[in-house]
């Protein structure tokens, strides 16, 4: 549990072998790139190269796109699981003749969906035609018009009768009064009992035409779409069988383009190819290089750096050096823990990584973050659920990704801690053992075949919130000795001593007052035997530190005040200092230990929750429709019950690190070490011994 010894590597090789060299450090994984070298840079134009590049990626993503909508690959449950195909260093850079091949197909691919999206809006625009002349179809109106008679043919999308048009027009224009209107039969495929709509044409004066057009507009009238191409029927049979002619012609484009699923798998290897090629662009940038030699600086951890430097040696004309970080330079941080804390890597990661001067906290909160999830999740069915599902995927699952395997570690620890927790409270899906026993089996009230090992955390919230704050101060506590150690491991020695024994000896001075307004006189006759075990000796202590608590108090406070402000350059600063952090102690310690309040509060919610879905099923009274309704709410809720809450017992587990555990000694601030590798989605390197 430590930060790794990171090396400065610099490699020195033939300019021809750069390509191999480039592959082979790629494949690797193990050294990350410096942006910057003495030498020139390397005269090839990389933005074009890369621009060349990333337009192949591109098309290899919508040639996928394009065949998941084709033809979309089976895929199991666990499918997010699978690993990356494995493949030799050797055979993937060695290929580049298959990544071509298929990004030859996916550029043919591409050309099919061209062609079928054409020909899908050319359908769209057919079916519309085809819509505006499904009113007319059967309807061939009669024009009776001469020269002083004119006539308009339309329709409105209503139901109207020629009173309600006629009046229509009378009203904008009762001057008018030569006005006949000649209703047509709508075929009933196209009639809708609310819309119509109402097929018509209305004669007039030609002298009075624009008018009358006028008043129709504004009744809602559309005029008709013409029959330039004989009659609406005739147009409509004709687009009817140019339509069933385009999709004939979409389903063949379908079966073209449904037979590239063969080549799904090549155009995985030339998207991975792609991406590593355009990987080494950016290191080709960096390496600089004389006419005959080319350079490359970095970092790697040691033993990788050991590693490289007689793996590269052996394989190229090149020699690899391995140095200290130069005087002043800030190494990237590598973080290597054991199987316990390992997981949590990323989430010290997500907060910041440590700087130079600090240590890798990932070991030291690992106990306490583990714990402190299960407390606020505490229900031991939940728990059993997350640790059979995850230790049952790490058990069958041999080669998952190294991240997705340190996930599930971290939910097997976490769900261990819940079954425990949970068994601590007695709670097993809320309250349903003693609801099961009682509804469905008879039992007496009161009987649980489940009880709580130590306390009902609903039914005592006051001593499981003590346990809350004693846990929660010896979290602080621990941040504290974080701080000493740090201290000490920095040549800070007497920082150490000034930054923790007084800090502890205050805290600990209050603590037995702080208590005291929590502490219940006695506990209830039927507490359990480990319940009242830990009420015993919690009393005890208290009751001790009690009777000393003021002397130990005044001693940290003397201490605190006349080491905090020891930075100041004069003894009213000095002073001042001093009993500034007095302030801040108080005030900080008492707002962070209250903090800890959020792990009754949490694991409270879950279990009263859970007891609520355990009674809505239990509701109904007949035993037929009882039993499928209790299984029923009893899954959805749970189900719905155990994916908020764990959302909530992650962040807040989260944030008493974040906040409290952290602030007390951790600054942050390193930088990550970002390896120099191919960014590949379908496949990985694998070792060549």
């Amino acid at each position: 549990m430590a930060k790794c010894k990171v090396m400065a590597v610099r490699l020195i090789a033939p300019l021809r072998e750069k390509p191999d060299v480039l592959s082979f450090l790629q494949a690797k994984g193990t050294m990350e790139v410096r942006q910057e070298t003495a030498l020139s840079p390397p005269p090839e134009d990389p933005e074009a190269a890369g621009a060349a590049l990333k337009e192949k990626i591109s098309a290899l993503d919508r040639a996928f796109a394009a065949l998941n909508t084709i033809a979309p690959e089976k895929k199991g449950l666990l499918s997010m699981l699978e690993p990356r195909r494995e493949i030799e260093e050797t055979a993937f850079f060695s290929d580049g003749e298959r990544a071509e091949n298929a990004l030859q197909k996916a550029k043919e691919l591409l050309a099919l969906e061209n062609e079928a999206t054409d020909l899908s809006v050319r359908q769209t625009r057919l079916r519309t035609r085809l819509d505006k002349l499904a009113p007319w179809r059967g309807v061939e109106p009669e024009r009776r018009i001469s020269r002083r008679v004119a006539a308009v043919t339309g329709l409105v999308r209503r139901e109207v009768t020629s009173e309600e048009i006629l009046s229509a027009i009378a009203k904008d224009y009762p001057e008018i009064e030569a006005v006949e209107v000649e209703l047509y039969d709508v075929p009933e495929a196209a009639r809708d009992p609310l819309l119509g709509p109402t097929i018509f044409t209305a004669y007039c004066l030609s002298d009075d035409i624009e008018e009358v057009e006028t008043s129709l507009k504004n009744f809602g009238f559309v005029t008709e779409p013409g029959a330039e191409g004989g009659s609406y029927e005739a147009q409509a049979q004709a687009l009817e069988e140019e339509l069933a002619a385009a999709e004939t012609e979409a389903e063949a484009l379908n079966e073209k383009m449904a037979a590239f699923a063969d080549a799904r798998e090549d155009m995985r290897f030339a998207a991975d190819y792609c991406a590593a090629a355009l990987g080494q662009i950016g290191a080709s940038v960096a390496a600089g290089q004389t006419e005959r030699v080319f350079v490359l600086e970095g970092w790697a951890e040691e033993k990788d750096a050991r590693r490289l430097k007689s793996q590269a040696e052996k394989r190229f004309n090149a020699a690899v050096e391995i140095e200290e970080p130069p005087e002043g330079e800030e190494p990237p941080v590598v973080l290597k823990n054991g199987f316990f804390s390992a997981p949590l890597q990323n989430i010290t990661g997500m907060y910041s990584l440590p700087s130079g001067a600090d240590i890798d906290p990932t070991g030291f909160m690992a106990f306490f973050y583990y714990l402190f999830f299960g407390m606020m999740l505490s229900d031991a069915g939940y728990g059993l659920i997350i640790s059979l599902a995850t230790g049952g995927l790490l058990l069958f699952k041999k080669n998952l990704e190294p991240r997705m395997r340190n996930n599930l570690r971290m939910y097997l620890f976490c769900g261990l801690s819940t079954v425990f927790w949970g068994a601590m409270y007695g709670s097993w899906f809320g309250d349903a053992p003693a609801v099961i026993a009682r509804e469905f089996f008879h039992a007496p009230e009161g009987f649980n075949p489940l009880p709580p090992i130590w306390t009902d955390a609903v039914g005592d919230t006051m001593n499981v919130l003590i346990l809350c704050f004693i846990l929660g101060l010896a979290h602080l506590f621990w941040g504290v000795c974080m701080k000493g150690l740090t201290d000490i491991r920095n040549g800070h020695k007497l920082d150490a001593l000034f930054d923790t024994v007084p800090t502890f000896l205050t805290v600990i001075g209050i603590a037995p007052i702080f208590f005291g307004l929590f502490v219940q006189d006695s506990i209830p006759e039927d507490y359990s035997a480990l319940g009242t075990v830990l009420y015993n000796t919690f009393m005890k202590v208290h009751t001790a530190l009690s009777q000393v608590n003021i002397y130990i108090l005044i001693a940290g406070l003397v201490l605190v005040i006349l080491t905090a402000g020891r930075s100041a350059k004069n003894v009213v600063g000095k002073l001042g200092g001093g009993l500034y952090a007095v302030y801040n102690l108080f005030s900080g310690y008492l707002g962070d230990v209250l903090s800890y309040a959020r792990l009754l509060a949490l694991g409270m919610a879950t279990g009263v929750i859970g007891q609520v879905m355990n009674q809505l099923g239990t509701l109904p009274k007949n035993p037929i429709i009882k039993i499928p309704a209790f299984i029923l709410v009893f899954i959805a809720g749970h189900a719905a019950n155990l994916a908020i809450n764990i959302i909530g017992a992650y962040v807040h587990t989260n944030r008493l690190q974040y906040v409290e555990f952290f602030s007390k000694f951790y600054e942050g601030g390193g930088r990550a070490f970002v390896p120099f590798e191919a960014a590949t989605k379908y496949y990985r390197f694998k070792e060549e011994l």
